[in-house]
């Protein structure tokens, strides 16, 4: 989670596999799910592959299925569409 908090802080692209699929992403915030108490990342997902949304898009990751975990280089400025104190993270670690 270490990593995943200096992205957000230091606003810098992530590169990750998710359920076997490539992603790259802007981290906005992490946290646990408000019901489940599961750590997740909120991310705006730019390239890469998902099986369920047109990119770029919004997602919510749980941390367990993040793999190969790259923090970039590459920064970025406040995705669209970003709210702060995001609804379905409770408590929140770390958001832009």
């Amino acid at each position: 989670m270490h990593d995943l908090l200096r992205a957000i802080a230091d606003r810098v692209e992530i590169e990750f596999l998710y359920d076997g699929l490539p992603r790259v992403a802007r981290p906005a915030a992490v946290g646990q799910h408000a019901t489940t108490g599961n750590l997740l990342l909120r991310g705006y997902q730019i390239s890469g592959a998902s099986r369920s949304n047109t990119l770029p898009a919004w997602e919510l990751y749980s941390l367990s299925k993040i793999t190969n975990l790259k923090v970039t280089d590459r920064g970025f400025k406040v995705p669209p569409g970003y709210v702060r104190d995001d609804s379905h993270l409770s408590p929140i670690y770390g958001q832009l």
